[in-house]
């Protein structure tokens, strides 16, 4: 394989590049969705390792667009009231109010836009909420789906490319958002094992905690958690996972640097996008730092 951007040899211990928590196609989360700090439980556990807070996992720095969401059409007897506009404009940031009745479960908003632009749109605060914020290409209608409940904002903060009209439309359902728990359990083993691997080069480069044999044998760890979650893997993601882990195995020509070749972002971007979906957003167990 040719690596991305693995074009030199850092030196030992040298301080990796900062990795962007961009806006791809489902816009980064930033900051921690959990409080306090947990110990992760997935299939890595490296020796010494100290407790590790999580914040939102690292996502490319190239955009890509999210998958289209299936919600599951929502039976007129669910449905609160009429399928109602609720805004328009071009190309703008907006924060578009929205008029929950009582009883409302989740919140379906078709999106339709006058041409080819990037989006992003959440309600709330998702963090906050464990949800997460939705995005990609509008290029037509878009159908977006959040879970809904006492905490949620009544305001859809929703962003447009540059010179693109649209506008968007609500239906509000008694119906809770169908989420796909199997998904949700796997969407958790990723962000453990991923973790790992962010923490391996973190803990090798920027912090200079341990050396290149560590740095190798947690890699080692990850890409056999890796497998194991594509084995067992239930969900349309088994052949993500499978990838990440051959991935993993033959690693990064640059100790230290997994996380920093364009490769790593291609095979992780459908795992992300498709947990975001779901809002079983992927996050990231932190050893160092926290």
């Amino acid at each position: 394989m040719t690596w991305g951007d693995a074009d030199g040899r850092r030196a030992p211990n040298a301080k990796p590049r900062r990795r962007v928590a961009a806006v791809i196609g489902t816009v980064a989360v930033v900051g921690a969705m959990l409080a306090g700090c947990v110990v992760p439980t997935g299939e890595v556990a490296p020796a010494g390792a100290e407790s590790a807070t999580p914040s939102p996992a690292p996502t490319s720095q190239s955009p890509a667009p999210s998958p289209r969401p299936t919600p599951s059409p929502t039976p007129s007897s669910a449905v609160l009231g009429e399928h109602e506009e609720i805004g328009t404009g071009t190309g703008s940031a907006e924060q578009v109010p929205l008029a929950v009745p009582r009883g409302t479960r989740s919140i379906l908003i078709d999106l339709v836009c006058d041409g080819d632009a990037w989006f992003t749109a959440e309600i709330g605060d998702s963090m906050m909420l464990g949800q997460s914020p939705l995005g990609g290409r509008c290029d037509g209608s878009r159908p977006l789906a959040w879970p809904w409940d006492a905490a949620s904002s009544r305001m859809l903060m929703l962003t447009v490319g540059e010179g693109v009209d649209w506008t968007a439309s609500v239906t509000y359902s008694t119906e809770p958002f169908p989420e796909d728990e199997v998904l949700t359990a796997e969407c958790d083993r990723y962000s453990k094992i991923s973790s790992e691997v962010t923490n391996a080069d973190d803990g090798f480069g920027y912090y200079a905690a341990f050396g290149e044999e560590e740095w190798n044998t947690r890699i080692d760890a990850a890409a056999w958690g890796m497998t194991q979650l594509a084995e067992s893997a239930q969900s349309a993601l088994a052949d993500d996972f499978a990838a990440m882990a051959a991935l993993l195995a033959e690693r990064s020509p640059i100790p230290g640097g997994m996380t920093e070749v364009t490769e790593y972002w291609e095979v992780q971007r459908p795992i992300t996008e498709a947990c975001s979906w779901n809002h079983s957003e992927l996050i990231t167990y932190a050893e160092f730092g926290g």
